[in-house]
């Protein structure tokens, strides 16, 4: 039988019922005892392998995080358990905590405010890979049939001192358990809390709605905050020659360093890339686990230490000080968005471009930026830096990220439920799509390269963040970083420049290649790109500039002689 016309019995059955009436402090404990039964399969399976023991006392003390999570919630509905405003907090609760509970069970993913912008500033189709049958049969389940229930029971309540005594007693029972709790298993808590930190991020659906509280008050005070300089000055020399510089920086999209070749993978997921002197930096962090976070990151001068949303979108970015520097920008957009990075520059989309020969359902390959770049260059007289933001690896429809002649491995997870899929099968759709995105940087040095008779041309890649591929029942990205796995972590960035861009910039590539094992992360690609284009600015720190001590005496960026040469002979 269909799904849709099995809810459809199931909801006409319940509607014939007669259902008794309920006090909403009774409509609400059990909604509340529902929530931590049910809702919560991620939280107890994470909490009996944190306390695996199976004493009575240890049984007592898993029970007592049951009764406190139902006091807890039960101590939050109170205030809206009256007849005309308990029905619609509770439908509203269930269907959210429905929602969690499928991703949290599914793939592994956390709440956190970061998912929560991820979730809100996706786009339709990104979202639709993610609306499987799966995702509906839980919805069905675990949102709409009791959402159906509690529309449909009738709501009783007394008189008013009866009330008043009751609800009374509702808000004193939930706090004596939870005191009750606190006293018997103080030491129990204390170690569960202390260790494993990350588990207030599964606790469903609170976890979702404060995430939610946080985004929602963030995004106002972004909006409102006045937008402001980081720096009074910011200088570039043309060259005497009269030659331009033009540099493609690359936002790849969920790709994971240790699935380079480039980088010792032992497959050939990087062929294209391995034949075109490209230089590969093997140990890099990101500054976040999502596009939301990591991409505005990428571009500000805070650092993962410093940075937040709000303030990076109320100051300038590396793009602002690129075009206060005399420099053409151009953002070509191949994702959900550029996250409002791009806000003050041209940007040209693929979803406005909808070439048919890469684009089909709303979605389009990289390849059609890489004829955006083509058309670009041609037109272009100027020193020019174009961000070319991927959709990469992106998933959970892998396979939809790689064309036939490029897909190496098999077999292959066709599906977008990824969680049904063999791992063998999910890290082979994977690992073609990363041979997708070799064969997209390779076109784009190959269409720098044809134009190095007019420019000084290089290419900087690097991803937004890594991904989880079923390792420890994890998928996707997006946990909160300080619990998240270096898989979601460790990022691939690479360089690429061409022998008039090396020579016109003193770039010793010997010297490049003996600085690829060190630590790096997305907080070096702000103050390198100001490097590679020579722009000199307060704000530039050199020792932040991955390129500066393989830059000739003099060719160091931000400085001035005396101090360039002292730093470029740093060893």
């Amino acid at each position: 039988m269909p799904i849709s016309s099995l809810v459809r019995a199931v909801l006409q059955r319940l509607a014939t019922l007669r259902l008794p009436a309920l006090h909403p402090l009774a409509l609400a404990f059990a909604a509340a005892v529902l929530l931590v039964l049910f809702y919560n399969e991620q939280l107890w399976t994470a909490v009996s392998g944190w306390w695996p023991g199976r004493s009575a006392g240890d049984i007592a003390f898993l029970a007592s995080i049951g009764l406190v999570l139902a006091a807890a919630f039960n101590l939050v509905l109170q205030p809206f358990a009256f007849p005309r405003v308990l029905k619609p907090a509770l439908v509203f609760i269930i269907f959210t905590a429905a929602g969690v509970s499928y991703f949290a069970s599914a793939y592994g993913v956390m709440i956190d405010r970061s998912m929560i912008a991820n979730a809100a500033e996706t786009d339709a189709h990104e979202a639709g890979d993610l609306m499987n049958l799966s995702f509906l049969w839980h919805m069905a389940i675990y949102a709409l049939l009791p959402a159906t229930f509690i529309i449909a029971v009738p709501l009783r309540c007394h008189g008013l001192k009866r009330e008043a005594l009751q609800r009374a007693g509702a808000v004193a029972a939930s706090l004596l358990v939870v005191a009750a709790s606190g006293a018997f298993f103080y030491q129990d808590y204390a170690v569960l809390v202390r260790g494993h930190r990350e588990m207030r991020f599964m606790i469903n659906p609170s976890a979702a709605l404060y995430a939610s509280f946080r985004y929602a008050t963030a995004v106002p005070a972004a909006m409102a905050g006045e937008f402001r300089r980081i720096a009074v000055n910011v200088e570039r020399d043309v060259p005497r020659d009269g030659r331009r510089t033009v540099i493609v920086l690359v936002v790849g999209e969920t790709a994971r360093a240790d699935h380079f070749s480039l980088n010792g993978y032992e497959r050939e997921t990087t062929p294209l890339l391995a034949a075109r002197d490209v230089t590969s930096f093997g140990e890099v962090r990101s500054c976040a686990t999502s596009t939301a976070e990591s991409v505005p990151c990428m571009f500000s001068d805070l650092g993962r230490a410093d940075y937040s949303s709000s303030e990076a979108a109320s100051r300038e970015n590396l793009l602002d000080l690129a075009a206060r520097a005399d420099i053409d920008v151009l953002w070509l957009e191949n994702n959900s968005s550029c996250k409002r990075v791009c806000a003050r520059v041209p940007t040209r989309t693929a979803w406005e471009v909808s070439d048919p020969a890469y684009c089909s359902g709303g979605e389009c390959l990289d390849d059609v930026l890489v004829d955006q770049l083509k058309f670009a260059l041609a037109r272009n007289q100027r020193d020019l830096l174009v961000v070319f933001h991927q959709i990469g690896s992106h998933g959970p429809a892998y396979y939809k990220r790689s064309t036939p002649e490029f897909r190496a491995f098999a077999p292959t997870c066709d599906t977008s439920e990824i969680q049904s899929c063999s791992q063998e099968q999910l890290i082979n759709t994977y690992d073609n799509s990363i041979r997708y995105t070799d064969h997209i940087l390779a076109d784009i040095i190959d269409t720098l390269t044809r134009v190095s008779d007019r420019f000084d041309t290089a290419m900087f890649y690097a991803s937004d963040h890594g991904e989880s591929l079923g390792e420890k029942g994890l998928y996707l990205h997006g946990l909160p970083y300080m619990f998240a796995p270096d898989t979601q972590k460790h990022v691939p960035m690479l360089f690429w420049a061409s022998p008039g861009y090396r020579e016109a910039s003193g770039l010793d590539q010997g010297c490049l290649a003996r600085e690829t094992g060190k630590a790096y992360s997305h907080d070096n690609i702000f103050h390198s790109v100001l490097g590679l284009f020579d722009i000199r600015t307060e704000v530039y720190d050199g020792e932040l500039d991955m390129f500066a001590p393989c830059r000739h005496p003099g060719r160091v960026a931000g400085l001035p002689g005396e101090q360039a040469a002292e730093r470029s002979a740093l060893p």
